[in-house]
């Protein structure tokens, strides 16, 4: 009687453990029981120990991401009775794969077999004896994706490759844990894209409640030369760094350099309005020093600003979006262009007649020298404000407004040769506003943080027939205004830019590419991932011997491991207006 004791005691310590468990019912690919290496062992004991239900993992290629994921499901769905676990992808193909993976596994184990009741594939859902249910949903990589989760209800949410997957498919699908967000656990996982959105978010900032994970190919026992080769060969230098490293890095199709638009955020802390305390808490929670912040005078027509050269910037939006109206000034103490301040305004029945009065009202302010109107909704407007300048000569708005159709050619003087070129508006305003952002010389607001992250998110979406980059269309009007006006800087004052100086074609379109020796500095030492520090920590190996791993990375580190809890990052995306 005691020995069937002990055996009922052992299989139920088994049957708590998912990787004991996992061990004992499952196979891997070659028909050997399934074994877990040290990080998937972490990843699925902090989540089995109540340590946390809230996972953003980041992994790069052949760490077993996906797999981790499906046995910890497996483990689930088995064991707990009448749950909903939900599995949501950007693509019809991932969330396909998936489902097979489970169904091998299942395959592997007579138990797992006997108790599938119902094996569907559209809609995709596993569901066992016990009234549990493995759902997949493709919530979509684009725009108005995520409404095939709307309504559901899940006990568990699996988000697989959440870096590809558009914000509203990931509100629709993060939505669902609202019904009981200590309870419902969400495992995040993805190789990064270099987008500085809710992925990196939840990786990088604690206060979201998420628990961060970072393992590179590097963790894989079975990483080794020829794997390194075939990586190095099969992908370009950014690619390895998002896809081998899991670092952020640079986004693939992303036009600006996220280091250079975090540099000129940061390197100048100032701000155009006045903080109320509750941004001010915000601001000392984000890392950033009070007592540092430059706060800029509120200039009036009683307080008239100092002479400086100044453009103005206006981008119209004709469907749902405020009027932008953006003032940028050449700083010379800083010898940066800096902005100075951005008004909206709000959609309504007289938007745009309420945005010719606010432009005529800042001008007689700030005595532009140029302003840069967006002439796609503005035709109007444009008329309006040069018959204003007709009738006021004193404004100079009749020679000052000038309007600029994005998908119209302009003429270029460069001030070295002297010669007249033809460019593209749009593709010549965002080339220029790319290389001053990379040479230092502009200064966004950390605290107004409407253009720095549409800067951030900014990105070559495709090609057009003729290999013309088509940029993103949506949430850009407030730098839309911007680069406007570093356009207009460039035509009004080439000899301040210095941009204009052998135009070289390029196909990067403003992002950074990461040289060669760059990337292995990112392996052996030569650049701090987002969490920085330099601390080891103790791992346990595969082979279950101790050892020490490096968990960041310094000189004479041969590999970039994990390290766990997030980092915390300046100006985290939260908004503070």
């Amino acid at each position: 009687m005691s020995n069937v004791s002990n055996v009922l005691e052992m299989e139920a310590t088994l049957r708590k453990d998912p990787v004991k468990w996992a061990r004992w019912k499952l196979k891997d690919q070659k028909g050997n029981p399934w074994q877990a290496r040290w990080y998937q062992i972490d990843l699925i004991n902090d989540v089995v120990s109540g340590k946390t239900n809230k996972l953003a993992v980041r992994m790069g290629r052949r760490v077993g991401k996906t797999e981790t994921m499906c046995v910890y499901m497996l483990w689930h769905a088995f064991h707990k009775k009448n749950q909903r676990l939900l599995v949501a992808t950007p693509y019809e193909n991932q969330v396909r794969l998936i489902f097979k993976r489970l169904k091998e596994l299942i395959s592997t184990s007579k138990e797992l077999s006997d108790s599938l009741i119902k094996d569907t594939s559209n809609p995709y859902e596993l569901g066992f004896s016990n009234g549990t249910a493995i759902i997949g949903f493709t919530v979509g990589a684009t725009s108005g994706a995520g409404a095939s989760v709307r309504g559901q209800r899940a006990d568990f949410l699996f988000i697989d490759e959440i870096d590809y997957i558009s914000q509203d498919g990931i509100d629709a699908t993060i939505a669902i844990s609202h019904e009981d967000p200590r309870n419902i656990g969400i495992w995040a996982s993805s190789t990064p894209t270099g987008k500085r959105s809710f992925f990196y978010k939840i990786c990088t900032n604690r206060s979201t409640g998420y628990t961060a994970y970072h393992y590179p190919s590097m963790v894989n026992p079975n990483f080794d030369i020829a794997m390194e080769t075939e990586f190095r060969s099969t992908m370009t230098e950014q690619g390895y760094v998002h896809e081998v490293l899991a670092e952020f890095g640079e986004e693939t199709m992303g036009v600006f350099g996220k280091r250079f638009v975090e540099a000129a955020r940061d390197e100048f802390l100032y701000s155009y309005y006045s903080l109320n305390e509750y941004q001010i808490g915000l601001a000392k929670e984000d890392g950033y020093d009070i007592d540092k912040i430059v706060f800029m005078a509120e200039y009036t027509q009683k307080n008239l600003p100092p002479s400086a050269k100044r453009i103005l910037g206006v981008d119209w939006d004709k469907y749902a979006n405020a009027t932008q109206i953006v003032s940028t000034v050449y700083d010379t103490h800083l010898n940066k262009f800096r902005v100075e301040g951005r008004w909206e305004i709000p959609r309504s029945e007289f938007t745009f007649d309420n945005a010719v009065k606010k432009i005529i009202e800042l001008n007689d302010i700030f005595d532009y020298d140029a302003i840069y109107v967006d002439a796609g909704s503005g035709e109007m407007q444009i008329e309006q404000l040069r018959l204003h300048g007709k009738e006021n000569p004193e404004t100079g708005l009749y020679k000052k407004v000038k309007r600029i159709q994005f998908k119209m050619s302009i003429e270029v003087t460069d001030p070295v040769t002297g010669g007249i070129d033809k460019k593209n508006a749009k593709h010549f305003m965002v080339n220029q506003t790319s290389m001053l952002l990379e040479r230092g010389r502009i200064a966004i607001s950390a605290f107004d943080d409407m253009i720095w992250k549409q800067m951030m998110g900014y990105s070559v979406v495709k090609f057009s027939a003729s290999g013309d980059p088509i940029y993103t269309s949506e949430d850009e009007h407030a730098l839309d205004a911007f680069m406007l006006t570093i356009l207009g800087f460039a035509q009004q004052y080439p000899e301040i830019t210095q941009t204009m100086v052998k135009q070289q074609n390029s196909t990067n379109f403003g992002s950074i590419a990461m040289a060669s020796g760059d990337v292995e500095g990112a392996i052996y030492g030569g650049t701090s991932d987002i969490y920085g520090g330099g601390s080891r920590s103790w791992r346990k190996t595969d082979e279950g011997s101790w050892g020490k791993i490096p968990t960041a990375r310094k000189k004479g580190n041969k590999l970039s491991m994990a390290r766990r809890g997030g980092g915390r990052s300046k100006g985290s995306g939260r908004t503070m207006f």
